[in-house]
């Protein structure tokens, strides 16, 4: 088979007064695996069909090895291009450390292993050790093979084979503008024109070589950079989509890649765009290549170790923005510097790439894949056939194989896996909720057994579901089966009255698996002593929701009003009042008033109940001969009892009463023995705690006689 050019789509000759060949055929864009695929032929004018119904995809990563039996002919590998001779496969390599051009002899295949079957170093003294790109080309039967080499053209004359050792020349020169140059891609145009691009490393510009219609022609070279900023291009690659054609080179001092967009014709003047680092650093090698209706690209960077070889995406097509994607080390790349042709020999596809530090040449093959009931077939229309797993398969056809006027033709097809439908587990569901079912997505018709076509459905009664969905003619099914379990009741106390004060426990029950309350909560149970509305909602063992609810109303407030701490002198008496309206009374020496005669000092209380509720309230009588006393605590709250902090006693004189917090500032002073703190300092309240105090007095009615009393007193809020 002959090599494959990877500029469009693969016409070699329409010669003589054969029937002019025009491949074509039609086959759907997507089946299911399993599923027959129908292709029709629609070719006109051949008489040979190969078809390959698992071709190798360049869109998916290779496979990679290193070619041995290379020991003592390579030395520094730059550059290598592919060419097939008849049924006969070679590979030129050149190599810097010796200066010359090693050809590969591969047999029928570059799928021999070992390989290759011959070597042979082709040496001359116009090759210098700066020697890159290199090309070989069949024009009309003559195999013409061009070099790279600083400001050099090296032209290779095989003959009419490529067995045949070369005679070396070289374009006259020197060429202006060039030196150092770099890569080289030919291409034969679809006007029998042939045009070169090579990059002109040091001189940051790349050259035009037209040769006309001829390779033996002398070329023409212009330079092409157009104003555009190169930064040391190095390897390039031309690849054509429909009728126009593009140039990538890539700038190995920055590693950024430029495109050249060239129009319908490789002798138009390029239009270039900066496609930025695409590659991080160390870019170095691009292959490009129109394979089945899409442009694929690899690039490599030169390094010795790490991820070496990346795929290029460009998502927007080939005039949109460019990245790339490691795909690892695929084939121990070491040094790898520019990748050779892509060659198509039968099903598989082939690249091969130099690694200059391990002096070695790697193999990438994308290989036939193994997923066709049938490999291929030489029918005009070949049989139905199916594919056992889901990807992309490329299909080609080859007509007229080996002819003058071969023609080759590559689609691909889409292979899904037949919908798959999980409907989930059997369930047991709550008596009152719903099981959501679901097909899943994608599908072009669904069904459900109970008559919908939606793809979700809500369930409330129990049963056996199913549902059947299609795509591209496949059909996918399931079933689920749906019980229902019985509510466990949730049961909180009847709504309650409760008295002031009183704490009251909510219990919904056991055998929940998790409950929240409105309060926060996730509690078994609940004490509350407040007025309100309080619920709770439970998940049982069987994941079944509850609720309740319950009503907490707050019987009115007994409020007793005692004097908590205050004093009664010898020949004096003091009433203690403890009224409250519509309550009766029990005091702590068993009298039933709503007041108490107290003469002597002690501790009284006095417990008040009404409407089944009852409070109770102590007060702290003290003996007047105490002199002065300082409470030690109080409750600034508004309510009448201990809002103020202030000496209980005889009247005083000369009084100072100083207060400080606990990191000893000063919170409230006065002179006065009426005026109380009220727990506020700034007019802001101070924070419950321990308050430190300082007082200095003098006795009224006794004058001389002084005092002086420091303590803490509690601020309860």
């Amino acid at each position: 088979m002959k090599n494959i050019s990877f500029i469009g789509f693969f016409v070699l000759a329409c010669l003589g007064l054969r029937a002019q060949v025009v491949t074509d055929f039609t086959l759907p864009d997507t089946v299911c695996v399993g599923k027959p695929v129908n292709i029709k032929n629609l070719t006109t004018g051949g008489s040979t069909f190969y078809w390959s119904f698992c071709s190798g995809n360049t869109s998916v990563d290779p496979i990679g090895s290193v070619m041995n039996n290379t020991s003592g002919y390579l030395s520094v590998p730059a550059y290598i291009t592919l060419a097939q001779d008849g049924q006969n496969c070679y590979s030129f390599i050149t190599n810097q450390g010796t200066r010359s051009i090693t050809r590969f002899y591969h047999g029928n295949t570059y799928r021999n292993d070992p390989f290759p079957l011959s070597i042979k170093n082709l040496t001359s003294s116009l090759i210098n050790d700066s020697i890159q790109g290199i090309q070989v080309k069949n024009d009309n039967g003559h195999w013409w093979g061009f070099a790279a080499d600083n400001d050099l053209l090296i032209t290779l004359d095989f003959g009419n084979s490529l067995s045949n050792d070369p005679v070396f020349s070289f374009i006259p020169g020197p060429l202006p503008g060039i030196y150092s140059l770099h890569g080289l891609e030919i291409v034969q145009q679809a006007n029998q024109q042939w045009v070169g691009i090579t990059s002109s490393s040091w001189g940051n510009s790349l050259f035009r070589i037209d040769f006309g219609n001829s390779l033996s022609n002398t070329p023409s070279f212009t330079d092409i950079t157009q104003g555009f900023t190169f930064s040391h291009p190095g390897p390039l690659s031309i690849v054509q989509e429909g009728t126009d054609y593009y140039c990538f080179a890539v700038n190995s001092a920055n590693s950024t890649l430029s495109r050249g967009s060239f129009g319908s014709s490789l002798l138009n003047n390029p239009v270039w765009t900066d496609l930025g680092l695409v590659c991080i650093s160390d870019a170095m090698g691009i292959m490009l290549i129109r394979d089945c209706q899409q442009t694929n690209g690899l690039m490599s960077r030169y390094l010795e170790t790490g991820d070496l070889l990346f795929r290029l995406l460009m998502p927007q097509g080939i005039t949109g923005p460019a990245s790339t994607v490691s795909i690892g080390n695929i084939g121990n790349l070491d040094r790898p510097e520019q990748f050779s042709e892509i060659t198509r020999v039968r099903d598989t596809v082939y690249a091969f790439i130099c690694n200059q530090s391990s002096t070695t040449v790697s193999r990438l093959s994308f290989i036939t894949c193994t997923n066709s009931s049938i490999p291929s077939s030489t029918l005009y229309d070949p049989p139905p056939y199916n594919y056992d797993s889901a990807g992309i398969y490329n299909i080609r056809l080859t007509v007229n194989e080996g002819m003058i006027d071969q023609q080759n033709l590559c689609k691909h097809i889409v292979v899904v896996n037949k919908p798959n439908v999980n409907l989930g587990p059997d369930r047991k569901i709550c008596a009152g909720t719903s099981a959501f079912l679901d097909a899943g997505p994608n599908c072009d018709s669904i069904f459900w057994n109970t008559g919908d076509t939606t793809r979700r459905i809500n369930l409330k009664q129990s049963g056996q579901y199913y549902v059947t969905v299609s795509k591209f003619g496949c059909r996918g099914s399931d079933t689920v089966n749906i019980n229902l379990y019985p509510l466990t009741p949730v049961k909180l106390k009847p709504d309650t009255t409760i008295c002031q004060g009183e704490k009251y426990i909510l219990n919904p029950g056991s055998n929940y698996k998790s409950l929240i309350w409105n309060t926060g909560d996730t509690t078994s149970t609940l004490t509350v002593n407040k007025a309100g509305q309080y619920w709770v909602h439970t998940v049982d063992t069987n994941n079944c929701a509850g609720a309740d609810t319950v009503t907490i109303t707050m019987k009115p407030a007994i409020n007793v009003r005692l004097v908590h701490d205050t004093m009664v002198c010898s020949k004096a008496s003091l009433i203690l009042h403890a009224t409250v309206s519509g309550a009766t009374y029990l005091w702590q020496d068993g009298s039933m008033d709503s007041l108490l005669t107290v003469t002597i000092p002690g501790v009284y209380w006095v417990r008040v109940s009404r409407d089944s509720c009852a409070v109770q309230d102590t007060s702290l009588v003290h003996d007047c001969s105490t002199l002065v006393f300082f409470p030690g605590a109080f409750s600034p709250n508004g309510d009448g009892l201990n809002d103020f902090f202030h000496p209980i006693g005889p009247l005083l004189t000369n009084f100072t009463l100083k207060i400080f917090d606990r990191w000893g500032q000063q919170v409230f002073m006065t002179n006065n023995q009426e005026t109380g703190w009220d727990g506020s300092f700034k007019g802001s309240p101070c924070p419950m705690g321990v308050y430190s105090y300082i007082a200095t007095y003098e006795l009224y009615d006794k004058p001389g006689t002084t005092g002086k009393v420091h303590g803490t007193v509690i601020l309860v809020r």
